[in-house]
């Protein structure tokens, strides 16, 4: 029988002491952390017109499990 709990998220490996201290204060509590993001070249393709701005179809989905 399987879980019906979703699997454990794969964790980057932080490479300098900012980015290992900043994941131990999102791990340690991460009802008070913010997640802030670009949206036009991050979350969507870069186009002439910012109006005419997409998310990627996944990416809506992406941040809910986030």
């Amino acid at each position: 029988m399987g879980s019906d709990s979703p699997p454990e998220p794969v964790l980057p490996t932080p490479h300098s002491a900012a980015g290992r201290d900043g994941l131990a204060a999102l791990l340690a509590r991460p009802a008070r952390a913010v997640v802030a993001l670009d949206f036009d070249g991050t979350l969507a393709p870069i186009v002439p017109d910012p109006e005419q701005a997409r998310a990627h179809p996944r990416a809506a989905a992406l941040l809910a499990r986030l």
